[in-house]
């Protein structure tokens, strides 16, 4: 999970016990990366979600107190849905937010930090979880293998901007 940032390929770090970073370069400029995040017409077109998965809703509030909504449905009825709400919002370097994919499971902390050089933008994703197994089980799921393929899905996304 070690390593540099490279164009088209995320790099994994656990620096401590309760947080989960992913690191990885876009070739595109910050603002790009940002609004990608943080636009519901964006999202709609890289985030797909797994195999056979479409996204059905997106509602973004995009700022601080606001709340953001997604729910991805597969080919029959089954939906799985995120939400959460903006703690701070400075475009085109950083937002937070809070995130809680079911009611009963513990709300997560993500902050996204977009820094542009020569056109290209290092995105640090960080996750703070409330415990080292919560973490640990949510990477258990597939949650890496997911984002990378919608990082992959946005790297095309943005090339076509």
């Amino acid at each position: 999970m070690a390593g540099a940032a490279t164009s088209g390929k995320t790099v994994y770090t656990k620096p401590s016990d309760t947080e989960l970073v992913a690191t990885r370069v876009f070739d595109a400029p910050s603002h790009m990366v940002f609004d990608a995040h943080t636009k519901a017409e964006h999202l709609k077109k890289w985030m797909q979600g797994p195999e056979g998965w479409t996204m059905a809703n997106c509602e973004i509030d995009l700022r601080p107190g606001g709340k953001w909504r997604v729910v991805w449905q597969d080919s029959g009825e089954k939906q799985f849905e995120v939400s959460g709400q903006y703690r701070e919002v400075d475009r085109p370097d950083r937002f937070v937010q809070t995130e809680r994919s079911a009611p009963d499971f513990p709300e997560t902390v993500h902050i996204y930090e977009f820094i542009e050089k020569d056109g290209k933008t290092t995105m640090k994703w960080t996750v703070q979880f409330p415990s080292k197994e919560i973490r640990d089980n949510e990477i258990a799921t597939g949650m890496t293998t997911g984002m990378e393929a919608s990082y992959d899905n946005l790297d095309t996304v943005l090339q076509e901007s």
